[in-house]
């Protein structure tokens, strides 16, 4: 399990997982036959008993040549430093992009498109998941940048930022108010979701645009609004950049899930 992979929300999920059969386990030896939210609590206890003991021992865990924790730690480091060291380029690139002025590192090398970007929003919001405002924000980053990726240019142009909630492209709210005004795409009352008719005028989508953009569907539309924002929190075009400031589309190799390189061959 990897460090982004890890969470508190995750600790709670196995403990759920084993509670019963750890109940059933205290039965057997010791004759009792505990509620499920005392069983989890006390396993919570344990491991946070575990981690203080841990704590106490971890400065000679990783400081010692001779321990396995130190040895599979430099092993750990190996393996990542070509990646990181490759995120660290991107970073110092998009860096001095910002610092000349050049905005179409973070344009995706091509002009922005409002037509292209509100096509991309009918187009996605037709797909039949549950998308509302939230994470349609992410469908569109993962868009353009999965595209990226695959073509080296971008899809809308569209220049995304680090924001609170993720990634943002702060052209695509005035352009999804359009839609709406002129009822291509609505908000349906009891969800809040957002949902489109039809796929829009496709013939302002090429046929890998709309190839990628299926692929995105596919891969994030099922997931929730908090799911796919707490996804994006862990991506490296997110965690390299500061807030509040945009996104360079170079980050898209580094994306946790990618089509395959001749996706679209």
């Amino acid at each position: 399990m990897s460090m982004d992979e890890f969470s508190t929300e995750r600790l709670l999920h196995t403990v759920g997982s084993i509670a019963d059969d750890v109940r059933s386990a205290l039965k057997r030896e010791k004759g009792e036959d505990y509620d499920e939210r005392s069983v989890k609590d006390a396993i919570a206890y344990c491991i946070v008993n575990k981690l203080e003991r841990l704590e106490e021992d971890m400065l000679e865990m990783f400081t010692s040549p001779g321990r396995r924790e130190f040895q599979e730690l430099a092993v750990i480091l190996e393996q990542r430093a070509p990646t990181t060291n490759a995120a660290f380029a991107v970073e110092e690139m998009a860096y001095l992009a910002e610092e000349f002025g050049d905005t179409s590192v973070f344009e995706g090398f091509r002009p922005f498109s409002k037509t292209k970007m509100a096509a991309m929003i009918e187009y996605l919001t037709a797909k039949g998941h549950n998308v509302y405002k939230t994470s349609l924000n992410k469908l569109l980053f993962y868009g353009d940048l999965t595209y990226f990726y695959l073509r080296n240019q971008g899809m809308s142009g569209a220049v995304y930022h680090n924001r609170p909630y993720g990634p943002v492209a702060d052209t695509a709210g005035p352009i999804l108010s359009e839609l709406i005004r002129d009822v291509k795409v609505k908000v349906v009352p009891r969800t809040q979701t957002l949902e489109a008719e039809t796929t829009g005028d496709t013939a302002i989508l090429s046929g890998d645009e709309q190839k990628v953009l299926d692929w995105v569907a596919d891969t994030y539309g099922g997931m929730t609004a908090g799911e796919i924002s707490g996804l994006s929190h862990g991506e490296m075009a997110y965690k390299y950049t500061e807030p509040n400031e945009p996104i360079a589309y170079a980050y898209a190799k580094f994306l946790k899930h990618l089509p395959p390189e001749d996706f679209l061959s």
